[in-house]
This record gives C-alpha cells, sequence and structure tokens, in this order.
C-alpha cells in the first residue's frame, strides 16, 4: 500500500506538470502489478478500491513505465483530480504530438494533400479512448481500468504487445472519482452488517447521479466537459470504449452490434464498423469459453446524449460493453431457473444474438472485471491487425460528413439575431463550440431560400466533419415503428432550449467571420426588441439570463413590481419598485430531498444553483417537525412518486435514521403550511401526491381506461400558455419534455358525486398540451388523450397556493425554455399577485 507522503507527492507532482514522463526503462525492468499495490487481489469480494488508491497507481505505473504517461487534465465537480493516461510503445510516445497531428488530420481533412492522407494514415497510430466506471456504482470498472492498463504496458504476450506498437490507447480510470470515493465509503462502512450494499444515501454524481451519461450533448458538468475537449480538440480518436455494468439477471456481458432502429443521421461504415468490433468480440469471447454473451439485445443506436452515442456523430466509432452487476462488490449466486432471457428474446435459451447462455452459479465483481479484459483484448487485436483500416475509415467518414453538408440538405441553419431569449442562445453556442462544431456571425445581411435575416445572426454551415452532429442536434426527431424507445425519442436542441433556428436549404450567402467564443458569437443580439429598458434598469423575463440577476436582486434587498411593457403584455420587473410590489422580498425555498438519490432533485439543485436560487435542502423528519412556516414561503418537491414519499425507504434496508417518509404527519403539515398561505410546487410525478393530499378535483388522462394505447416516454411535445398573470410574455407555444409525465382534466359532476368530493378549489390551468400539432420532436402514441389537456395547473388552497407540473420544466437541464416556469411558480404567488 502507497503511504499517505508518497500519495500526496504523487499527485502534487501530476498537478505541476501536464505529464509525468519517467526517464526510459527497460521492458524487463519491474513494474507493479495492481494487486501488489492494492495488497489484494482485482475484485477480491466485497472489497472495493477507491479513488485515492486507483489514481495513485497510475501515478505509480507512470513512473515506472516508459510506456504510460498520466497527466491531470482538469477537476471534479466535487474538486478531485481527474486523470487521463496514454500507453503505448516507447517510440510512439515520444513522436506522441507527431501522432495528435496525424489524428487531427483525418479527422478534418479539408485542405489536406491525397499524399498528406496517405502520411497520415501510413504514418498514424489507432487512438484509442476507453472510458470507466461513469456510473460509479458499476464498480468493477476502475479496477479493470487498472488490470487493463497493466498488461497493455508490460506484457509480451499478443496482442498487447502488437497494440503498443499499432494503438495509443487514452484510458480514463474512471468518469466519476467524486462517486467512486462516495460508494466505496459507503460500502466499507456497510459491509458485513445488515446494509451490505444498500442504497446510497445521496447521488453518486453530485447532481445528476446515473444521468450524468445523458449529459454528453448539453455538457452542464465539469466531468462531461472536459472528457468532450480530449475528444474534439486535444486527441480526436479513432474508436471509443465505453465500459460500463447493467442489471444482474440476465446476460452476463453486452457487446454491439446494437438493435434496431438506426438513426439515419449516423454514417453507415461507422456503422458497420461498430457491429464488425462487436461481432469479432462476441467470436472471441465464445472461443475462450465465456458464456452469457449476447448482442443486439436492449441498447439502439436512436437516441442523442449518451457517452458512446455523441462520438459516432462525430465520426468515431462509438463501442459500449454492458456487463452484469453483483451487488456492488458483494458476490451473488443465481440459479438459472432465475435467470431471464435478454431484453428482445423470448426465452432463455440459444439464440443468434445469444448463442451460449450462462448455466446460472456465484457471479462476482473478478467475473465482470474477467470479461471486460477479454473484451479488451478483442478489441486491441482487431484494431491492431487493420491498424490502416480503422484509421482510412476516420477520413473517410470525415470526408463524407463535409461532403453531405455540400450536397445534402439542409446546407446550413441560421440562428436569427432578433431570437427572444439571447441567454439561451448563448448556452446553444457554447454546447457546439465545446464539441468542436464551426460556427459564423454575418457581418452583413444573410440570404437563403429567398429570405434574410439581420446582420448579427448566427450561421452553422453543415459542411464541416462535425455537420453530423448538428443536424441531429437541430432535426425534428421521427422515431420509426410502434415499439417503445429504449431511451429518449425526440431531443431537438433548440426547441428545448427556446430557441428559433432557421433550416437553410440554401447556402446561406453573406459576410460570414468564423467565431470561437460566446462572446463574439452574440455580440450583435439584442434581445426581445419589444423591451424597453429604463434608467429603473427594468429586466424582461424573455431573456434567461434575467432570472439570476433578479435572484441576484433580491437577495440585495430590492423590491420587484409586474407591468406591462408595450402592446404585447411583455413582463418586466421594476427595480425601483413600490410598497405594494408583486415581489416584496426574497422567499425562503425548500427544495424536498429523501434520504436516497434523487435524480430529478438533482437536476433540479443544478438549475437552482446555476441561476442562484438560493435553497435549503429539507428531509422527511424537517417535515414531519411542523410549523414550516417558520423557516419555508415555498417548498419544491422534485418528480417522486408517491409511495416513496409518504413511506420513504423501508426499515432494515438502511439505518434507522434514514427511514420512513414524509408520512401522515409531514403530510399534514405542508397541508397546513399552504393553507397557511405558503406555496407548495410539485414537479412530474409528485404532483400526484399533491393531487390526493389537496383532494382536488383532478384526474390524470395517461393513468384512466381512457388512455389504453397512449406512450410518450420521452419526447418534446408543444403546450400552450393560457392567458393569466403567471403566463404574461410568454412565447405563444412552449416546448415541453415529456417523459411518462402526466396530463389532467378536471372531474365532472357526476365523477365528483360519486367519489363523495364537494370541497370548492379554484383550479386555474396555466399550460396546456396544445389540441393540434401536439409532437414536435420525437414519438407518441395516442396523443388525442392528452391533447388540450392541462400541463401546469395553480391551486388555491386556503391562502396559499399550490403548483402542479405535469411535466418535469427542469428536465435533465435540457429544457431551458421551461425552466422559466419554475421561476414563475416560486416568485409569483400570493395575495397580492
Amino acid at each position: 500500500m502507497i503511504s499517505i507522503p508518497l500519495l500526496l507527492t504523487a499527485l502534487a507532482c501530476a498537478a505541476a506538470s501536464p505529464a509525468s514522463a519517467p526517464e526510459a526503462r527497460g521492458p524487463g525492468d519491474e513494474v507493479t502489478s495492481p494487486e501488489n499495490h492494492l495488497g489484494r487481489p482485482l475484485g477480491q469480494d466485497r472489497t472495493l478500491a477507491d479513488w485515492g488508491e486507483v489514481s495513485s497507481y497510475f501515478q505509480h505505473l507512470a513512473e515506472e513505465s516508459s510506456r504510460v504517461l498520466v497527466e491531470k487534465v482538469g477537476v471534479t465537480t466535487q474538486g478531485r483530480d481527474f486523470l487521463l493516461a496514454t500507453i503505448s510503445s516507447e517510440d510512439n510516445l515520444a513522436r506522441l504530438e507527431e501522432l495528435k497531428g496525424h489524428a487531427a488530420l483525418l479527422a478534418d481533412p479539408r485542405g489536406a494533400t491525397d499524399e498528406a492522407i496517405e502520411a497520415a494514415i501510413e504514418e498514424g497510430r489507432v487512438f484509442l479512448f476507453v472510458s470507466c466506471a461513469m456510473h460509479a456504482t458499476e464498480c468493477a470498472g476502475s479496477q479493470f481500468a487498472m488490470g487493463f492498463a497493466h498488461r497493455l504496458a508490460t506484457s509480451e504476450d499478443e496482442p498487447w504487445r502488437s497494440a503498443r506498437e499499432e494503438c495509443v490507447v487514452l484510458l480514463t480510470p474512471t468518469l466519476n472519482p467524486d462517486g467512486l470515493d462516495q460508494v466505496t465509503e459507503w460500502y466499507r462502512e456497510n459491509v458485513d452488517t445488515p446494509y451490505e450494499a444498500t442504497e446510497l444515501l445521496e447521488l453518486y454524481q453530485h447532481y445528476t447521479g446515473h444521468d450524468n451519461n445523458r449529459d454528453w450533448f448539453m455538457l452542464t458538468q465539469a466531468e462531461t466537459r472536459i472528457v468532450t475537449g480530449l475528444l474534439y480538440e486535444t486527441w480526436h480518436p479513432q474508436v471509443f470504449w465505453d465500459v460500463h455494468q447493467q442489471g444482474g439477471s440476465r446476460e452476463r456481458f453486452f457487446v454491439p452490434p446494437f438493435r434496431d432502429p438506426l438513426n439515419p443521421n449516423l454514417d453507415s461504415a461507422i456503422i458497420a464498423s461498430i457491429d464488425a468490433l462487436g461481432s469479432r468480440a462476441l467470436l472471441d469471447l465464445t472461443r475462450e469459453d465465456y458464456s452469457g454473451v449476447a448482442t443486439g439485445v436492449s441498447f439502439d443506436m436512436w437516441w442523442n446524449g449518451g457517452n458512446r452515442n455523441v462520438p459516432v456523430r462525430h465520426n468515431i466509432i462509438g463501442l459500449l460493453t454492458e456487463a452484469a452487476s453483483a451487488r456492488l462488490a458483494t458476490p451473488v449466486f443465481l440459479p438459472r431457473a432465475e435467470l431471464r432471457a435478454p431484453n428482445g428474446l423470448g426465452e432463455y435459451a440459444p439464440s443468434h444474438r445469444f448463442p451460449k447462455p450462462w448455466p446460472g452459479g456465484w457471479w462476482r465483481i473478478a467475473d465482470i472485471i474477467d470479461y471486460e479484459l477479454a473484451f479488451g483484448r478483442s478489441l486491441l487485436a482487431s484494431l491492431t491487425r487493420e491498424r490502416r483500416t480503422w484509421l482510412r475509415g476516420a477520413v473517410d467518414a470525415s470526408l463524407r460528413a463535409i461532403r453531405a453538408g455540400e450536397e445534402d440538405v439542409p446546407r446550413g441553419w441560421i440562428l436569427p439575431s432578433d431570437n427572444r431569449d439571447p441567454g439561451a442562445v448563448a448556452r446553444l453556442v457554447d454546447v457546439l463550440l465545446a464539441s468542436g462544431v464551426e460556427l459564423s456571425v454575418s457581418e452583413s445581411e444573410v440570404r437563403a431560400d429567398g429570405r434574410s435575416w439581420s446582420a448579427g445572426s448566427i450561421v452553422i454551415e453543415r459542411g464541416q466533419p462535425y455537420g453530423a452532429h448538428v443536424k441531429d442536434l437541430f432535426d425534428v426527431q421521427r422515431y420509426p415503428g410502434h415499439e417503445s424507445p429504449y431511451d429518449t425519442a425526440g431531443w431537438t436542441l433548440p426547441f428545448l432550449l427556446g430557441v428559433r433556428r432557421v433550416e437553410a436549404m440554401e447556402p446561406p450567402v453573406g459576410e460570414l467571420r468564423a467565431v470561437s467564443s460566446v462572446e463574439e458569437a452574440l455580440r450583435g443580439f439584442a434581445g426581445d426588441p419589444r423591451v424597453a429598458t429604463t434608467e429603473d434598469a427594468l429586466m424582461s423575463v424573455h431573456d434567461s439570463t434575467t432570472w439570476p440577476a433578479i435572484w441576484d436582486g433580491l437577495a440585495d434587498g430590492k423590491r420587484y413590481t409586474l407591468g406591462e411593457v408595450g402592446q404585447n403584455a411583455g413582463l418586466v420587473f421594476d427595480a425601483g419598485g413600490d410598497d405594494d410590489g408583486v415581489i416584496a422580498g426574497l422567499p425562503r425555498v425548500g427544495l424536498y430531498s429523501p434520504w436516497r438519490g434523487s435524480i430529478d432533485e438533482g437536476w433540479t439543485r443544478w438549475v437552482f444553483d446555476t441561476e442562484r436560487v438560493p435553497y435549503v435542502r429539507v428531509r422527511n423528519e424537517n417535515l414531519r417537525a411542523g410549523a414550516l412556516a417558520d423557516f419555508l414561503d415555498v417548498l419544491v418537491i422534485p418528480s417522486i412518486s408517491s409511495r416513496r414519499l409518504d413511506e420513504g425507504r423501508a426499515p432494515g434496508t438502511v439505518a434507522p435514521e434514514y427511514t420512513r417518509g414524509i408520512e401522515s404527519e409531514g403530510a399534514v403539515a405542508i397541508e397546513e403550511f399552504v393553507r397557511g398561505g405558503g406555496t407548495l410546487v410539485t414537479l412530474g410525478s409528485s404532483s400526484a401526491w399533491a393531487i390526493e393530499l389537496f383532494g382536488l378535483p383532478l384526474v390524470d388522462v395517461t393513468r384512466r381506461e381512457e388512455a389504453s394505447g397512449f406512450s410518450c416516454p420521452g419526447s418534446v411535445l408543444r403546450a400552450i400558455p393560457r392567458p393569466h398573470g403567471f403566463t404574461i410574455g410568454l412565447p405563444p407555444s412552449l416546448s415541453a419534455f415529456f417523459s411518462r409525465s402526466s396530463a389532467w382534466r378536471e372531474l365532472d359532476e357526476g365523477e365528483r358525486a360519486e367519489s363523495g368530493y364537494s370541497a370548492e378549489s379554484e383550479l386555474t390551468t396555466l399550460l396546456e398540451y396544445a389540441p393540434t400539432r401536439l409532437l414536435m420532436s420525437g414519438w407518441i402514441e395516442g396523443e388525442s388523450v392528452i391533447a388540450g389537456r392541462s400541463a401546469w395547473v395553480a391551486a388555491r388552497h386556503g391562502a396559499g397556493t399550490v403548483h402542479l407540473f405535469g411535466f418535469r420544466p427542469q428536465y435533465r437541464g435540457w429544457s431551458q425554455g421551461t425552466f422559466s416556469l419554475l421561476h414563475r411558480a416560486i416568485l409569483l404567488s400570493g395575495d397580492d399577485r
């Protein structure tokens, strides 16, 4: 085990220089194995390695082997070092900058001669990027990374020896160092107790938990941005391998090909390459007697936003493996009778997609590492045997993407400079630039398709290497077939952000200037021209950048009034304010946080922190204590099921202080809080709990008999604001992300009589799902079930207000166009609204 002083010295050295470059050592010199470093076997039962152990091993490996470089490439959300290991032969590492130049040319061959391209193919090396342990509870990945790196650096067997010559491997030991430490610490605390391998109290990624693999086009998290920069700015790898685990009751190991449907924006040869590498791995693992390997099940190639999905849209071969999980590091015994067929297969039996079922038995974290190492051997062998094939495939894919942008439609996109929300445009520009996309600003009027747009408009030409990535983000998705999608069906980014984008069927014409920063891109954006600014500093909520300013102003003691500007009744806030202003002070906001990781709670915290909303986290015991008005004006409950809200974690599953939920005691306290003048805001699933608590005469039509045949697991729908003080200044239509969400109608008189409901309620629908042309992007069946139904309802209860959202307005940090609804619900409630 490494000593603490030596560990601190190693980490300090990593931070002080970009890479550890040891003196050359001979191949016979002793290099510490992971087992010797840890003092135990890799994958030992009931034992996990924390980030200090993993990171210090990679520092040792770099110190002891001239075939390994380790560098600190960033800092995680909670302040840990994010490391990248580069592993190859001594000769390749000595000319690493030259090899990076070859990879960059193959990724973007514009302007290069045929001779230069051929030289890059002949002299270049395959760059393989391996990402491990993004999901910290999938805890074999970081130990696999240690074993994989050691073998690649030291073994003289094949394919390891040839792989060092023909490839450069870029390895992130974990994409989530923060989560690795959280999971390891929690597991160590509970191992050999009744709570061994129990669920954590918090998300293992500070804001996103498991959704850190849904962030790869929106780039909200520090870790996502670090890897994105490595992929599209620094290294330009040709192959990407994302190492994951899944549930434990089906196949032992998933390898590509993926199941249908196939996104039409993906390069066909890249898809064929994924299929070829996965199929060869299926052959190699089966020949080596690894049973339970499945292919063509569960995971599709439709949706965008995942760690292996976005690279494919950047002409990179994106591979995913999914190993069956144990209970963290606790072994599990699975009789064959309890095993289930891989998703998409009818029975647990041999098939073309599952040629050799696993017979059942014990399954350990060491087994996971063994399967992953076997896949790594197969992958390196395939890349090594045909190095030139994979390099030529990379440049050919890039050339096809450029040619498609020059010959197919659309030819580009325009973001007009009069977009109503420059803040949302800034966010869109930021994620595109960070993803390697090229943008221009029009210095003069820009024209396309017989129309023109003002100077200052942003132009994105499709004829660039990453044009397919832009097209996939800007397209309206139409998910094919009638089978429910694996994940998201529609994600049209400008819709979600509330940005107007124009598809140009002709090449945009104008005086265009390339830009490389958000500031450069938005110099010509004036915002909504209907909103005036005065010496009183009126601020319009048409611009999403206004909300943080409002919260800052309230914190500084400013008072705001609700007014109207111009004929279109724009919503403005006057920082001067009168004594009877709508917002008289900074509300005390509480966010309900259960004693288990809630992804929706995490995303709500991210929105609040990003937009500078002050809040406190409120636990079950805080609510059961009652007298909520003593410390709260507004309570926000994220999307959590009624059962989890009421019951929380069951006794015996975790230490007693973390069990129980809100229960009747807390529910009564919330009802009294609202009745006395407080505001309750419920998002998604938690709205059903509030409807029952307050006895509101609403039914969710998506969960009634009338909803037979309805399904919408993840798509962009059109929502229409109804005239009201809460909705002043909103656009005529909003994009709401609907993911198994709710839609309501009021009980009719007969239903009220049958249910015995007699209370009078002031219900106001503030936002409804559009009665026609509801689906904007994605997939929906039975849309008439929710068309015209309520999506956001305000209910008066005593002196207070309950805001019910059927969807999640802060969904995954994507739907910025509806963030403002959450701000409005928090700020614009009370007797004087």
